[in-house]
């Protein structure tokens, strides 16, 4: 895509009709339900029409179901104004987990309007697989996430789930190193020290010269911020929830505690002492890579949520220079690893206009069942997957329960739909994957690691904050108080209160107009510095996905034309902020708006 061109909304809307087809020949055309989805535009799936999963959904229901492709950078905008205003609202959105249109703020929202329906009576009377897998796993608790605070319960869910993904602070450590300096793996914030005084001292990368970096992160990413990691050998560190802390069912604040001022004079020794790189908070992702990639062998250690995030994949002497270690122990004995715990995605959303609700969630509940989320994940049996054999181990060194022939997952393919409808990834298959012998192998390293913090997990924490409407309103009325008595900033503005519905694109020729001696690739701190934005904004931003990213090798790239997707997003317009650069940037593009009208 060369550019963003303003374009009719109805123009976008990329229909894909399927021919008419009974199920096994059993269903007259006369008598067959038409179900019409709609969906943010998957690149991944080849053709809707032939897609294997979605015949085989049709011949198992009788339906026939069709796809609204929504262009993915106007998706939601789409959607936002068809629930807003009901027209061209489809039977149900699927597609949007990950996207803030169905936030639980927003499901309310459109509960309460009538745009979407509550699904609770269908649950009751037909949601066969979905009762089935709240009780298989009852302890992530499903149900209780999905119920909204006004009581009903408006999606049918994507759920992923492994122990990989479970910890997302986690320090890997240069093992060629250990050896050449005859050392163990470290145990305690001590000997974490002792260690990194080795690597900066002892040359063990033996090449006479003063050029290695005993430790080294990155402030572009979530999960490779050096300090994270460090601060839970002192305290526990929710970095998801502003550092709250539950203990004995209350709710506390980290940076108060004796604890955290020692976990900063702590790290505050490693940076005097140069064992800390200063890079670390201003590099970027790509230049934290290259380092931890150096042929050189310079880094001594770094955190990543997983080795195939920092390290090149296919480069096997490289991925054997680290190795995973588990949570440091600190002075007063704590030593916890950050929990990131799986939540249900609002994945399949059922809409008023849908005249068949019945149907479309009993096809919704077929999605969650085991054979449907096997050949939703993996593809065909005996093709892609098949069962794992008696005797092979997984990447966990647990028995093995499926062993994939040909990977299909992030490829174009048109085996399944790339879970963006309703799916369960049972923990059983995500966690039982055979695993071929190879210790250099990137998802075998990050398994291995994980299990290193599955015993430290504290024993309270905080799962998820759901607010209601009203709720949500008092929290920022308050922070917007507390802000204007403590800092006197300005008040809090977003780009909604100078942009029309509809008008987003004007927006984005106005940040073309101010930013064009930019580079065509920008990096996180670009993204923040012309929008105003705090930084670690963009972080979670790109976390969630919610701005496209190009890979080369395990190498992220940023193209200045997928930001510009993201400034005409509901997501950036409507931001809030108090920030005097955002403020100071709105201002003129008001001013700018004014002068073009």
């Amino acid at each position: 895509m060369s550019g963003i061109k303003p374009i009719l909304a109805g123009l976008l809307i990329l229909a894909v009709m399927l021919p008419l087809s009974s199920c096994g020949g059993d269903t007259p055309e006369a008598e067959q339900i038409t179900v019409r989805l709609a969906a943010p535009l998957n690149a991944t799936i080849e053709n809707f029409d032939t897609n294997l999963y979605k015949l085989w959904l049709e011949e198992q229901t009788g339906l026939k179901i069709e796809m609204t492709w929504l262009p993915v950078e106007d998706a939601e905008r789409i959607a936002t104004i068809a629930l807003a205003t009901g027209d061209g609202l489809p039977d149900a959105y699927i597609g949007f987990g990950s996207y803030d249109l169905f936030s639980s703020l927003n499901l309310q929202k459109y509960g309460e309007s009538g745009a979407i329906i509550p699904l609770d009576s269908l649950i009751d009377q037909h949601g066969v697989h979905l009762k089935a897998v709240w009780d298989e796993l009852a302890e992530y608790e499903m149900r209780q996430f999905m119920t909204l605070p006004d009581g009903h319960i408006y999606y049918m869910p994507g759920f992923s789930s492994s122990l990989i993904t479970r910890y997302r602070q986690m320090m890997w450590v240069n093992r060629d190193w250990l050896d050449a300096l005859n050392m163990t793996v470290p145990t305690t914030t001590a000997e974490f020290r002792d260690m990194l005084t080795a690597f900066k001292t002892r040359d063990p990368n033996g090449n006479g010269v003063a050029d290695e970096i005993p430790l080294a992160g990155t402030m572009d990413h979530y999960g490779k911020q050096i300090y994270d990691f460090l601060l839970n050998a002192f305290i526990y560190n929710d970095e998801k929830h502003d550092r709250l802390l539950l203990e004995h069912g209350a709710v506390g604040f980290a940076p108060t505690r004796d604890e955290w001022r020692e976990v900063l004079r702590y790290m505050r020794g490693l940076y005097e002492d140069r064992l800390i790189s200063p890079h670390s908070f201003t590099q970027s992702n790509q230049q934290h890579q290259q380092m931890a990639n150096d042929p050189r062998g310079i880094l001594g250690a770094f955190t990543s949520p997983g080795i195939t995030l920092t390290v090149l994949q296919n480069s096997p002497e490289v991925m054997e220079r680290y190795i995973g270690i588990g949570p440091l122990t600190g002075p007063a004995g704590a030593g916890t690893a950050s929990v990131s715990i799986p939540l249900p995605k609002p994945n399949g959303v059922i809409t008023s206009a849908c005249e068949n609700p019945e149907a479309v969630f009993k096809l919704f509940d077929l999605m969650l069942s085991e054979e449907a989320c096997l050949m939703g994940r993996y593809g065909e049996q005996g093709v892609d997957w098949q069962r794992a054999k008696d005797g092979d181990i997984s990447i966990y060194g647990t028995p093995a329960t499926i062993d994939i022939i040909n990977q299909l997952w992030n490829k174009p393919q048109n085996k399944h739909l790339n879970q963006i409808g309703p799916y369960i990834s049972r923990p059983k298959f995500s966690g039982g994957v055979t695993w071929d012998g190879n210790e250099t192998d990137g998802e075998y390293m990050n398994a291995q690691a994980a299990l290193l913090y599955r015993d430290h997990e504290p024993d309270e924490f905080i799962g998820e904050l759901i607010f209601t409407a009203e709720e949500d309103e008092r929290i920022l009325g308050m922070g917007a108080v507390n802000s204007r008595k403590k800092t006197d900033k300005p008040r809090r503005r977003s780009f909604s209160q100078a942009v029309a519905p509809g008008q987003e694109q004007k927006v984005v020729e106005y940040f073309i107009h101010i930013y064009a001696d930019y580079p065509d690739v920008i990096t996180t701190q670009d993204m923040a510095t012309m929008t105003g934005l705090h930084k670690k904004s963009f972080q979670r931003i790109l976390g969630e996905g919610h701005i496209k990213v190009l890979e080369n090798g395990r190498k992220f790239i940023i193209p200045k034309v997928y930001f510009w997707e993201f400034i005409a997003s509901r997501r950036f317009i409507d931001s809030w902020s108090n920030s005097e650069s955002f403020i100071k940037i709105l201002e003129g593009f008001e001013e700018w708006k004014r002068q073009r009208e």
